[in-house]
């Protein structure tokens, strides 16, 4: 009887030891977050975003046509959003970009905006896409890289944010020398200078890749996922770690 409870008990504590925890994930509230129409990168998704709790909050950044960093994701969006459809894919002066209104009532942000909000409120993390430039991004949010997430789009901007300091730099799927430098600074990272790619943002299409398959099973990474509205859909089991996917962007999931 003793045998026959020890066995029991041997099976109970390797099933508890074997048992994996889900980890939560870190909700990012995709450009700028769900205001009653998305992707609107303005300044009430922003406001309503942190009403809600994010932490978290994306932004996309575009040079207007005399050189002034804004929110938005691409100009002929942006122009569509505005009622200027017919203007397509057009850059605006920062003064028509300024004086628009995104569905008729909310009001676009410049990076000084953004800035400013941010600066203020220290519980809350930008998230950048489209600019990954170390030297653009100090300019224009200088105080800020200790509370800044990064899409790097090529390996060069990865180091040097790195170097510079930033809470955390997402090696982008969409990089040009992606394919090169998942060899180098992950594969191979032991050979070669730089730091080793701990971080990667992709599309939640892109993971059956047979490519990112192998790297999944052969290297420790983390990751961010795009565009994620349903906890169900964060496919954990395409994984070797159920609890690789670190951060989601989402449209309407709420913290």
């Amino acid at each position: 009887m003793k045998q026959i409870s020890f066995i029991l008990l041997t099976i109970f504590l390797v099933a508890c030891g074997n048992k994996v925890t889900q980890s939560p994930v870190e909700l990012i509230a995709h450009a700028g977050g769900d205001v009653g129409v998305q992707y609107s990168n303005s300044r009430e998704a922003l406001e309503k975003s942190i009403a809600d709790g994010f932490r978290y909050i994306e932004f996309d950044l575009l040079y207007t046509a005399d050189s002034i960093l804004v929110a938005a994701h691409d100009w002929e969006q942006f122009n569509k959003f505005t009622g200027f459809e017919h203007k397509g894919d057009t850059a605006p002066t920062f003064a028509d970009f300024s004086s628009r209104r995104i569905n008729g009532k909310y009001t676009p942000l410049s990076a000084a905006d953004i800035n400013t909000i941010f600066e203020k409120d220290t519980t809350i993390y930008l998230v950048t896409d489209k600019i990954s430039s170390p030297v653009l991004l100090a300019k224009n949010f200088p105080r800020l890289k200790e509370r800044m997430v990064v899409e790097a789009f090529s390996y060069n901007d990865y180091e040097a944010l790195r170097r510079e300091g930033y809470h955390r730099v997402l090696y982008s799927c969409m990089a040009t020398d992606l394919t090169a430098s998942i060899v180098k600074h992950m594969l191979l990272h032991a050979l070669f200078s730089g730091p080793k790619i701990e971080w990667i943002t992709m599309y939640v299409s892109a993971l059956d890749n047979t490519a990112f398959r192998l790297v999944d099973a052969l290297v420790n990474f983390n990751l961010a996922l795009f565009t994620i509205n349903n906890y169900s859909e964060i496919p954990r089991d395409k994984f070797s770690d159920i609890n690789k996917v670190k951060m989601i962007y989402t449209d309407n999931l709420k913290p």
